[in-house]
């Protein structure tokens, strides 16, 4: 899995967004969210 490097900041905001839950579940809902804006039809296939 490729590794990505955020700022301190950017990982505060993450773990507030997170509220208690795990950061990487959090970065997937956040990446489907985005995918189904992007592009709503990739989820009807």
């Amino acid at each position: 899995m490729p590794q990505l490097t955020i700022s301190e900041d950017l990982y505060r905001q993450l773990e507030t967004a997170a509220d208690g839950e795990e950061i990487e579940q959090i970065l997937w809902e956040m990446a489907a969210m985005y995918r189904r804006q992007q592009n709503p039809e990739a989820d009807t296939e």
